[in-house]
């Protein structure tokens, strides 16, 4: 099922895929930190909304500004970061698994440097490692440094 899931990955590419239902692509704001990531999971999106939207009404640093079928939009805040980020996540199904692929965006509202040492990357990670999504079979997370300003110097709680 992995090797599948790599395949379908690689196939559709990390940001845009022939293989899913076109969705709006978040795209972060200038100058501004953001974090973005595509995360594959095994289960079907309906269940993937659910399961995020839920973790988002749980989680008291996050709140829930929209959701359809397609888009979750949220707002987080904390000590750390006053000003807060925008989370939006979009979600397609993917063809080849039957599963579901998102692509996440976590963007500080605040004129900061772009570097925010992780804290956009640990927005969505935390959130969706609450929600246990990320212990699911069929789960994969892809991102870099590129995607994801100050990725690998996140330590996420």
């Amino acid at each position: 099922m992995k090797t599948l899931l790599l395949a379908s990955a690689l196939f559709a590419g990390l940001f845009g895929s022939l293989a899913a239902v076109p969705v709006p692509e978040p795209t972060p704001a200038r100058y501004h930190a953001f974090c973005r990531t595509m995360w594959l999971f095994g289960d079907p999106c309906t269940e993937i909304l659910t399961t995020l939207v839920t973790q988002i009404q749980v989680m008291t640093e996050y709140t829930l500004v929209s959701a359809d079928s397609v888009v979750v939009k949220a707002n987080h805040t904390s000590p750390e970061s006053p000003e807060g980020e925008t989370l939006t996540i979009s979600l397609s199904p993917t063809i080849l698994t039957g599963g579901c692929r998102a692509t996440a965006l976590s963007t500080s509202n605040g004129f900061t440097s772009l570097f925010d040492g992780g804290q956009n990357y640990c927005n969505l990670y935390n959130l969706v490692s609450a929600s246990s999504l990320m212990s699911e079979p069929g789960f994969m997370e892809l991102t870099n440094e590129w995607a994801c300003l100050s990725y690998k110097l996140a330590t996420c709680s």
